[in-house]
């Protein structure tokens, strides 16, 4: 056969063969192998939403497209599909199917196919299974990004190989495996985030040679050991979270060495020591999250070095000691969390350098003193003191800047007058004093505030009427203000408070009448009036309030008889009347009360026999009828 000859046959069989080769169109941009790893990978997907998230990837062209008269047959140019984008060569570099629906695995991914890839985005899909250990054949990648999926199984330690990979996002995916030492070859990575995994092991010690990280998550893991103090060499390090995880031992006061940091997180670990002083060297810092540890010994005054602070969460350790007076240097703090500790002393009269201070717990510890009244200088948004012994009043100012909406501060020891500012305070949505000797007239102090859903001033010194204004507050839920000296009647209006879920006035000195127009509180599931002077019949209007589940009118001067009525109120597991001056029989509805545990219609003067019915209640555990 001649030259010729050879070349025409050549040149017929290769025609033959492209056109017999599944998905091997000839293409304009990107490679055969390329084209038909995608149209491969793109077949072993779960067909429900991926036909249409990848219906431009085919090897037909579109009907209406013109073919010039030398083509003998469709071209394609991947480089045109979702997702895809290719270099200035043709080839593809970069896959971003981000937030594509996409289900299925990796296992028919040809990473070999793609040499000159550089960038993989497949985060916030459904893909799992494991992750193949061929992806570290892509020797150009810079950019991984693997978030929100479902990946299970190892790291392969094959990632190594990804020398020249700049970012790497596994997190919020299901791994289970250690952290392989082989990361630490990615003398490139800036961005490291394994967080939200199930990984266990030691955090690697040789993550500290990898100088170039910026922002560095393990957070969200099964992570164990000590905090390697290697990760002190990370100088450019600005995010550093290892929060969430079962690490031990101390803090590193290699930390302190980290200049540029600017938020590190270690809360929710075992973390055991002191604060190390070193930490307030870290001039950049921003959060400091220490949070959910078993820390111990006082809090470093060095603190008053970090200048640019914005939160600072120690709340849930053992710290003991006062709050060093030098955090009033800390000009930019928002956010103040240290509860649950064995702090002592008084608050620094020094808080009140803190302007931007608006959220402030210092709940469940053993502080004492009086409130600095410069607290109110600072525009506070949340206030959290409760569980402590603080005395003397409430700051006169606390919300002189109008944005105030919560106010914890009960158990404490806290006397004098309730503060004018909070009578237009209209911010206001949660606000606990109970338990202190607080006083006041309650119609005076307190007014109308639209985003009000829970008031308790529970046994404090109050006095006063009932105002109408408790109605207008269109949000409120819970209203706890039993063990007071609160007077008059039960204002009618309060039946215009739908929303109410609770109503206590227990042990008040309330007279007169319980209105009728209670019955329209149809949200109402706790109503506590015991320990009053009300009197007259209980209203049958009650009846109505089907959603209770106690309620408490002993102690008072009912009488009449019980209404037949409280028996629609078929969610009641308590119900107590006693200590009254009701009649008549016991109502044999109250049969219908299948949820009642506790009855007591005790000190009463109730005739008749026992019902029968009574003996059907089947959940009822305690029940007193003595003295009748």
């Amino acid at each position: 056969m001649n030259t010729l000859a050879v070349k025409a046959f050549s040149v017929q069989f290769s025609i033959i063969m492209l056109a017999i080769i599944p998905h091997s169109d000839i293409v304009a941009n990107g490679s055969p192998d390329e084209v038909l790893a995608l149209l491969n990978w793109k077949d072993s997907l779960q067909h429900e939403n991926n036909n249409s998230v990848l219906s431009s990837w085919t090897s037909v062209l579109p009907n209406n497209q013109n073919h010039s008269s030398n083509q003998t047959m469709a071209t394609i140019s991947p480089c045109k599909w979702y997702g895809v984008s290719c270099n200035s060569n043709g080839s593809i570099n970069r896959l971003n199917l981000s937030s594509s629906s996409l289900t299925g695995t990796l296992n028919s991914f040809s990473f070999s196919s793609f040499p000159h890839l550089t960038h993989i985005d497949i985060k916030v899909n459904k893909l799992y299974g494991n992750i193949p250990a061929a992806l570290g054949n892509l020797s150009k990648l810079v950019y991984l990004d693997f978030t929100v999926n479902y990946f299970y199984g190892i790291i392969p330690p094959g990632i190594g190989l990804l020398q020249n990979l700049e970012t790497l996002y596994l997190n919020e995916n299901r791994l289970n495996s250690s952290i392989p030492h082989s990361i630490c070859r990615m003398q490139f990575l800036y961005e490291l985030d394994l967080g939200i995994n199930h990984l266990y092991g030691a955090v690697p010690f040789c993550l500290g040679n990898l100088t170039n990280l910026r922002f560095l998550y393990l957070n969200d893991n099964k992570l164990g050991g000590s905090i390697p103090f290697e990760l002190g060499k990370l100088s450019n390090l600005y995010e550093l979270g290892l929060g969430t995880n079962n690490l031990i031992g101390p803090i590193p006061n290699t930390l302190g060495n980290l200049r540029n940091l600017g938020v590190l997180d270690l809360i929710n670990n075992n973390i055991h020591g002191s604060i190390p002083s070193e930490l307030g060297s870290l001039s950049s810092l921003q959060e400091l999250r220490l949070s959910n540890n078993t820390l111990t010994g006082s809090i470093p005054k060095s603190f008053g070095h970090l200048r640019s602070l914005y939160y600072l969460y120690l709340f849930s350790n053992n710290l003991s000691g006062p709050i060093p007076e030098e955090f009033g240097n800390m000009l930019e703090i928002y956010r103040l969390e240290v509860g649950n500790n064995k702090l002592n002393g008084s608050i620094p009269r020094s808080f009140g350098n803190l302007l931007h201070l608006k959220r402030l717990f210092l709940n469940n510890n053993m502080f004492s003193g009086p409130l600095p009244q410069e607290l109110g200088i600072s525009y506070l948004f949340q206030v959290e003191i409760s569980g402590n012994k603080f005395s003397g009043p409430l700051p006169d100012g606390i919300c002189n800047g109008g944005i105030l909406e919560i106010l914890l501060v009960q158990d404490n020891k806290l006397t004098g007058k309730m503060p004018k500012s909070l009578y237009n305070c209209s911010s206001l949505k949660r606000v606990r004093v109970d338990g202190n000797q607080l006083y006041g007239n309650i119609s005076e102090i307190f007014g109308v505030y639209p985003d009000l859903s829970l008031v308790d001033l529970r046994d404090n010194l109050f006095y006063g009427e009932l105002s109408d204004n408790w109605s207008k507050c269109k949000n409120l839920d819970t209203m706890q203000l039993g063990g007071n000296g609160i007077r008059g009647s039960l204002p009618p209006s309060l039946g215009n408070s739908r929303q109410l879920g609770m109503i206590n006035l227990s042990f008040n000195q309330l007279v007169g009448k319980i209105p009728k127009e209670f019955k329209m509180i149809n949200s109402l599931g706790s109503l506590y009036l015991s320990g009053n002077k009300l009197s007259g019949a209980i209203p049958p209007e009650l009846g109505s309030l089907t959603k209770l589940t106690r309620m408490d009118l002993s102690l008072n001067r009912f009488e009449g008889p019980i209404p037949h009525t409280l028996g629609n109120c078929v969610n009641l597991y308590y119900l107590n009347l006693a200590h009254n001056e009701l009649d008549h029989e016991i109502p044999v509805q109250l049969g219908q009360l299948s949820h009642l545990s506790s009855l007591d219609l005790s000190g009463n003067s109730l005739t008749s026999n026992i019902p029968s019915e009574i003996a059907s209640m089947s959940s009822l555990e305690k029940l007193n009828l003595s003295h009748n």
